[in-house]
């Protein structure tokens, strides 16, 4: 799930560059919607600048005097050596009300990748458990990759996708998102930021809808991924095809991605390495 909340200049600086890393806010009706994993695109008051962000952790308290028990409160927003008075927040939430909800430190940490600016003809949103059935739709509708993989795909080993990762990558790396026509799922890909390195990313899996291949729209869905990597501070994108399958072979090659000469066998087939310079 995504969220939006706003925040006054000083504090949305903190959260930009890393220094603040817990937004603290009542334990409301609106911050119970809140998960791990979710989305929070912060505002800044002055209008112009947002920051995306996602939910690592979340630390519900009775007060904001057990929070700031609790917590470091320069990942809090407060300067090294600088006092930190729970009563600062009664100017924000009355004493009332913080009694009433309790309240909530939700842990973030900022998103390098922002999928929100793929959206154009398509929508475009992180997938969850709940897509499975339309992600295997997509699968099932493409037996050529399968076939290669020796693999037949099933809603199991679809939602695994949804959690795989990479040695020594964590979830907060991992964007797995899809581009929809209204309801209907047309294309999903499975992103991982700063793999194998800080400057590049990795795509996992990239799949069409079967009824919307052949006019481009892979292409271009790429091109717009590489152009929004690029605009992050990306130098290269690379992925890792199926030895064997020339749909796959001629489309990648076909997006501007050559062969780097790097290659490794699992579960029964073996997996090419490629890559594109985005600088």
């Amino acid at each position: 799930m995504h969220h939006e909340m706003s925040l006054r200049p000083g504090p949305f600086a903190k959260i930009a560059n890393g220094t603040k890393r817990y937004e603290l806010r009542l334990h409301d009706e609106k911050r119970r919607r809140i998960s791990v994993g979710d989305t929070i695109t912060f505002t800044c008051t002055d209008g112009r600048r947002r920051v995306h962000t996602r939910v690592i952790s979340l630390h519900p308290f009775d007060s904001f005097s057990a929070l700031y028990a609790a917590l470091p409160m320069t990942e809090c927003g407060y300067a090294p050596g600088a006092v930190a008075d729970p009563h600062d927040m009664e100017a924000y939430y009355p004493p009332e009300k913080q009694a009433q909800y309790g309240v909530l430190a939700i842990r973030v940490e900022r998103i390098r990748v922002p999928i929100d600016r793929l959206s154009g003809t398509y929508g475009v949103r992180m997938l969850t458990e709940w897509d499975v059935p339309d992600m295997l739709r997509l699968a099932l509708g493409n037996p050529l990759y399968y076939r290669h993989m020796g693999i037949v795909p099933d809603a199991q080993n679809i939602a695994e996708t949804l959690t795989a990762l990479p040695p020594r990558m964590a979830l907060a790396d991992k964007y797995f998102f899809g581009w929809f026509d209204g309801e209907r799922l047309v294309a999903l890909m499975d992103l991982i930021q700063q793999y194998p390195d800080e400057n590049k990313a990795f795509i996992g899996w990239f799949m069409v809808d079967a009824d919307k291949q052949g006019c481009g729209l892979g292409r271009k869905l790429v091109a717009d991924v590489t152009d929004m990597l690029r605009e992050a501070g990306f130098h290269e994108v690379r992925l890792g095809r199926v030895e064997g399958n020339p749909q796959s072979e001629a489309f990648w090659h076909a997006c501007g991605f050559e062969e780097n000469g790097l290659s490794y066998d699992t579960d029964g087939y073996r997996v090419i390495v490629m890559q594109k310079g985005i600088k």
